[in-house]
């Protein structure tokens, strides 16, 4: 009678640590994924040349750009939002240019301006759409190399 009492309290204590691992081992990820296509994004023409947008929504597409360059990025799912970071060589960083191109009218663009350095000057470029949760900042360093 002892070792069936026993038996059955191991069985009980193997299948409650079971089910408790696998209630704890549950996804914490948020149940849609981010669409950053609903931002619309097409294109960003930097100092007059027009970058075209990857398929993601989100990265330049740089095939033809020697002159851009990725430094980072940082993904945050859960929020929905993702920030990449871009060098840009360029012989007058007082003179540089950005504009974002969406195909939704209803998408909003803000653009600060940092002075990091004489030689860098740096874009914060946020994108979002009202009624949508993802949204995209973009930081742009526009930089002389000779300058540094």
């Amino acid at each position: 009678m002892k070792n069936t009492r026993l038996n059955l309290l191991k069985y009980l204590a193997i299948f409650v640590t079971v089910c408790i691992f696998f209630s704890c081992s549950k996804d914490d990820t948020s149940d849609n994924d981010a669409d950053y296509n609903l931002l619309g994004i097409t294109s960003i023409t930097i100092n007059n040349s027009i970058i075209p947008i990857k398929s993601d929504g989100v990265l330049f597409d740089l095939s033809d750009c020697k002159d851009i360059a990725t430094t980072g990025m940082l993904s945050e799912p859960n929020k929905k939002h993702v920030e990449v970071d871009y060098a840009i060589l360029t012989k007058d960083p007082e003179a540089s240019s950005a504009q974002i191109q969406s195909k939704y009218s209803d998408v909003s663009v803000t653009i600060d301006k940092i002075s990091t350095s004489t030689s860098v000057k740096t874009w914060i470029i946020k994108i979002t759409r009202k009624g949508y949760l993802e949204s995209i900042t973009y930081k742009l360093a526009f930089f002389y190399p000779s300058q540094i």
